[in-house]
């Protein structure tokens, strides 16, 4: 049997004691019958050490009201949530967010009387990272724990911290706990009180399995991105500075150009402080080339944030991670990144979930999507070109046009195309029905569509060619008319600029011609299949050329009856018949059916202008 006490000074000088009697002591560990622990009787200034919380803040009403649910009990939720960890992009706000939550929890009486806690774990600075022994030590000195009681290993603290969070809960003197910037569940673990009543707020770059309430705290509004603009320069330069309101247009694009993210906002906004002279035009034009080169101030960076979760991230990871900025489209799926990674689906799938739970990429609107946030994409491009595996990317991108062409060719099979067109082949067998071949074209189309418009450096065009031709019945069917434009429109610049190859120019605009007919835009088709007709007999395919002037004379005779033939079309339907001799009939014929002499030509071209 033994007694012991221990006395110390708290970080404020306050006195803190425990006593222990009738047990049995263990070198510096005591098997205690009776233990009573003494806290300083004053709340040290320790437990009011949050961050002040920024007066330019905007955008996160509904997530602050959130927060404050989790923490307090109501009459719909009488259960609390002990833990929130907020997750979320690097500069997505997620320390502001939990200062905004903690301040206003804090003003509403009886909420905390002990106070706050706050401590930053620099998960991702490897440099300046926090143990969880150093973190409980200094957590333990903040509660007024003197340091020759604190004991020396990880378990020992854990204990010993809980212990006086508990008691202070017990005493009407509960705490909010604030552990900012975790890397992993290890470094927070033994942080986590298990009285029932301490509640905690906690932030990670990771979705980390801690037992906690999880909020994902995504992007700004552009709505709101404007107003923190406004907000910081009002903070910094006063109610003069009426740039925001001056130029309201060039204020979105900046949000835009920021990707609504809250530190590249931020940035922008210090920049625009720096100087008040500068125009938020002039931020816009340099904005538009090398953002991350200029979405930096001081000790500020957008890429130096990226960097960080960047850089643990094991090489199978980075190397997909790098590969995904080849994606033009908004929302790659599995399938797709597994092209990209030459690997199976299943080890594709389990690596974008890990980039995911980094929230380097975050979940699309349906499972097997993902998204890469605009500034995210930017930097994983710059990485992949400056990597050792940048020759490696043209592979990547072979690997993943070949797929889109390979299965748009199925789909496309499979919805039912009538016969007559060029491209007549069997039903594929990789899509059940029509119904599946539309849905994978319906998932796909924003991605299509973006590899058909894409800048030919950056697309390989007879891949865009190929795809616009196995696209354009699904808009067709789903009346995305202004899209079926668009995409006639660039592969015919694309033809005439020559990035296309003849015959494969030829067979798309005929293609894509038939659906244009089909939706009453004849005039529209007419001027493809003139253009097809030159670049099939250049490609040498007489058989399809005959097809495609046969479609011509069709679609000329429905205009006579319905519109009129523009002035520019007239002439380039003259010069046909002028240059190609099998267009024209040696003799005139008087008969009951259509006569295409050179004399009958011109007028139904004639008939046509009116």
């Amino acid at each position: 049997m033994a007694d012991a006490t221990t006395q110390g000074k708290g970080e404020a000088g306050a006195s803190a004691s425990n006593q222990i009697s009738g047990g049995v002591f263990f070198q510096a560990v005591i098997q205690g019958r009776d233990i009573t622990l003494y806290l300083p009787p004053q709340v040290t200034p320790a437990l009011s050490g949050l961050p002040p919380a920024s007066t330019a803040f905007t955008g996160r009403d509904r997530q602050v009201e959130e927060l404050l649910a989790m923490l307090t009990p109501s009459e719909e939720s009488p259960q609390p949530v002990l833990v929130a960890a907020v997750a979320g992009l690097a500069g997505v706000g997620k320390t502001e967010l939990v200062v905004q939550a903690a301040t206003r929890a804090l003003k509403q009486p009886g909420s905390f009387p002990g106070g706050v806690l706050f401590i930053d774990m620099f998960g991702y600075d490897s440099a300046r990272q926090m143990s969880p022994e150093r973190a409980l030590r200094d957590l333990l000195r903040a509660l007024g724990i003197s340091g020759e009681v604190i004991p020396a290993e990880l378990q020992g603290r854990s204990r010993l911290y809980r212990s006086v969070l508990a008691t202070y809960a017990e005493q009407n003197r509960r705490i909010l706990v604030i552990i900012d910037n975790v890397s992993s569940a290890e470094q927070a673990r033994p942080l986590l009180p298990t009285d029932g009543a301490t509640r905690v707020l906690l932030t990670s770059r990771h979705t980390l399995d801690l037992g906690a309430r999880l909020h994902d705290l995504d992007i700004l509004s552009e709505h709101a991105s404007v107003e923190l603009l406004r907000h910081v320069l009002l903070q910094a330069r006063g109610p003069a500075d009426t740039r925001i309101e001056d130029s309201p247009e060039d204020a979105a694009t900046i949000a835009r150009l920021c990707g609504e993210l809250p530190l590249a906002l931020r940035i922008a906004a210090a920049l625009l402080a720096d100087t008040p002279t500068r125009s938020l035009a002039s931020l816009v034009q340099a904005l538009r080339h090398t953002r991350l080169d200029r979405l930096r101030r001081e000790d500020q960076a957008v890429r130096a944030a990226f960097d960080l979760s960047y850089q643990r991230l094991s090489n199978d990871h980075a190397r997909l991670f790098r590969l995904l900025s080849l994606y033009q489209g908004p929302e790659p799926s599995t399938e797709s990144a597994a092209h990209l990674a030459d690997t199976d689906h299943v080890h594709a799938e389990e690596v974008l979930q890990d980039l995911a739970r980094a929230h380097l990429i975050e979940p699309g609107h349906t499972w097997g999507r993902w998204r890469l946030h605009d500034l995210v994409r930017l930097y994983a491009s710059e990485l992949g070109h400056q990597h050792a595996d940048a020759d490696h990317r043209t592979a990547a991108q072979l690997r993943l046009h070949q797929h889109f062409v390979r299965t748009a060719r199925a789909a496309r099979s499979a919805m039912a195309i009538e016969p007559r067109t060029p491209l007549r082949e069997r039903r594929s067998p990789d899509f059940r029905s029509f119904g599946e071949a539309e849905e994978w074209f319906a998932d796909e189309c924003s991605n299509l569509l973006s590899l058909i418009t894409a800048d030919p450096e950056h697309s390989r065009t007879p891949t865009a060619a190929w795809i616009a031709a196995f696209l354009a019945p699904y808009l067709r069917f789903q009346y995305r008319h202004a899209d079926l434009l668009k995409v006639s429109s660039t592969i015919q610049n694309l033809a005439h600029e020559r990035s296309i190859p003849p015959l494969l120019s030829g067979v798309t605009l005929l293609m894509i011609s038939y659906e244009m007919d089909r939706i009453d835009l004849t005039v529209e088709a007419v001027d493809l299949l003139l253009d097809s007709v030159g670049f099939l007999c250049e490609g040498g395919r007489r058989n399809l050329e005959v097809i495609a002037i046969e479609e011509i004379k069709h679609h000329l005779l429905k205009i006579i009856r319905r519109w009129v033939l523009p002035e520019e079309q007239a002439l380039k339907l003259d010069w046909l018949t002028l240059t190609h001799a099998h267009v024209v009939d040696p003799e005139h014929k008087e008969s009951s059916s259509r006569c295409w002499c050179r004399q009958c030509w011109l007028q139904y071209i004639a008939v046509a202008r009116r």
